[in-house]
C-alpha cells in the first residue's frame, strides 16, 4: 500500500512539475488548430398568430450531434491573440404542431459557423498550459439539405436557408507538448436570433377554414459547443 502511494506521489510531483514549466523559446506567432466535439442547439416554443386574431404553439426543436471544425489564431504578444474560426454543426431540426393537420416536420439541417475572436490569457506565451477566454462576432448559416426542403415540400411546407449576426463567447485550455505541437479543449456559446426559415410569421387562413404553416421567431437560440482538437505553432520568417 506504501508503495503505490509513494508512487502516486512521484507521479502527482512529475504532472505538478510539468504543467508550472515552460517552453524554452515559445515565440511562435501562429497556430492552426483542428478540432471536433459536441454542438447543441436545444428547444423553445413560440407563439404565431394567425390571420383573424387567434394563436398557434410552433416548436423548434434540434438534436445535438457532431461538430468539426479549424481555427487559425495570431499570437499578439504576451496575453492577447485574434483568432479566425470555422466549424460545422450537424442539426437535425422538427417543427411541433406547425399547422394543425401537421404535428411534427422532421428536416435535415446543418449550421456553418465564423467567428472572430479575441483571446486573453492570464499565463505567458511560454508556458504549457495556458487557459483563455474569448469574445468575438460573426455569423452563423442555418442550412436546410435538399432532401430535407424535399421532404417539406413533399407536406406543402417550403423551407429555406437564413442567416445569422452571431454573439460568440467562451474559454479553454491550451497544453503545449513543444514549442511546436499541443492540444486544445474549447467552450463556446454561439448566439445568434432565431432564423424564421422562410416561413410567414403569421399563419395564413387557406380555403375550407384550414390553417397553414407559419412560424414566428423570437428571441434568441444559444449554440453550446464543446470540442477538443490539436493545433500547430509557427513562425513566418
Amino acid at each position: 500500500m506504501l508503495k503505490y502511494c509513494a508512487a502516486l506521489w512521484v507521479l502527482f510531483a512529475f504532472l505538478s512539475s510539468w504543467a508550472r514549466g515552460q517552453i524554452l523559446h515559445n515565440e511562435n506567432k501562429w497556430e492552426i488548430s483542428v478540432f471536433f466535439g459536441l454542438s447543441a442547439l436545444g428547444e423553445d416554443t413560440f407563439v404565431t398568430p394567425i390571420e383573424g386574431g387567434t394563436t398557434q404553439m410552433v416548436g423548434l426543436e434540434f438534436e445535438s450531434s457532431y461538430l468539426v471544425g479549424a481555427r487559425i489564431t495570431e499570437n499578439l504578444g504576451q496575453h492577447f491573440g485574434a483568432e479566425l474560426e470555422y466549424a460545422l454543426a450537424n442539426q437535425p431540426g422538427s417543427f411541433v404542431d406547425l399547422r394543425p393537420d401537421l404535428t411534427r416536420l422532421d428536416f435535415d439541417h446543418k449550421v456553418h459557423t465564423f467567428a472572430y475572436s479575441i483571446l486573453v490569457y492570464p499565463m505567458n506565451q511560454e508556458c504549457r498550459i495556458r487557459p483563455f477566454g474569448s469574445i468575438g462576432i460573426g455569423a452563423s448559416f442555418f442550412q436546410i439539405s435538399g432532401d430535407g426542403q424535399g421532404q417539406a415540400l413533399d407536406k406543402g411546407v417550403e423551407l429555406k436557408d437564413r442567416w445569422k449576426l452571431a454573439l460568440s463567447y467562451g474559454g479553454g485550455v491550451k497544453v503545449h507538448i513543444n514549442p511546436g505541437w499541443g492540444f486544445r479543449f474549447d467552450f463556446r456559446d454561439h448566439v445568434t436570433g432565431v432564423p424564421d426559415f422562410g416561413l410567414p410569421s403569421q399563419a395564413p387562413l387557406l380555403e375550407g377554414n384550414k390553417t397553414g404553416a407559419g412560424f414566428r421567431p423570437d428571441g434568441n437560440f444559444h449554440n453550446w459547443q464543446i470540442s477538443a482538437g490539436f493545433m500547430y505553432s509557427f513562425s513566418i520568417r
